[in-house]
């Protein structure tokens, strides 16, 4: 089934401090600027290829019935915002919480009706009839929104593993920010497909 999707809050900070990316890159100081401007391009490259979000985002998925199992396709999950559907009024209802549970094992989350349960039926079979809001995100900030707050990452291991794919991404970027080859010899370092790929999102 087609599930359409939509960010609609980004993250507020990125997982890079400039000492972090500059001792990856050996950089000195006129180039921090420029680093920072390749994070949030290179941090979306590795999510878009694995479907592992590095940093806290609220994200809509949309899809124009229920079925049995819904499957995130991003992770790892925070928290589910809402649920709702377009009644037979044309109303949008919000379900409550105690009507469905959510599933996390392995790599994705699944949500799924409570035990005995069942989704109702939608009102109108248009693309958005059910809109589904979640919380995703290895690592979400502190309270004023300046830098990570440490203790509160999901899988820390998975989180640094992701980061230094990151990094290897930006370091070719930057040392090849120049680069005019007249074909191009390959899109992205092998490391770092590698480690994307290791971290993928299984989606059955």
């Amino acid at each position: 089934m087609t599930m359409l999707r939509k960010l609609i809050q980004a993250p507020s900070i990125e997982p890079f401090t400039v000492e972090e990316l500059a001792a990856h890159t050996h950089a000195d100081d006129d180039h921090y600027d420029y680093l920072q401007s390749l994070v949030p391009r290179a941090r979306k490259r590795f999510e878009q290829r694995s479907g592992r979000l590095l940093v806290e985002q609220t994200w809509q998925f949309a899809m124009p019935k229920f079925c049995k199992e819904i499957h995130l396709p991003y992770a790892p999950l925070r928290s589910i915002t809402s649920i709702k559907y377009i009644s037979n009024l044309g109303q949008l209802v919000t379900i409550d919480p105690s009507e469905y549970r959510v599933i996390e094992h392995g790599l994705t989350a699944i949500i799924t009706p409570k035990l005995g349960g069942h989704w109702p039926a939608v009102g109108f079979k248009v693309a958005d009839a059910v809109q589904i809001e979640c919380v995703f995100g290895h690592a979400s900030d502190i309270d004023d929104g300046t830098s990570i707050d440490e203790s509160n990452i999901i899988d820390q291991g998975k989180y640094d593993l992701a980061k230094q794919a990151i990094l290897v991404l930006i370091g070719d970027w930057f040392r090849n920010r120049e680069d005019t080859a007249p074909v191009k010899l390959y899109d992205m370092p092998n490391a770092f497909k590698a480690i994307a790929d290791e971290l993928a999102v299984e989606l059955i």
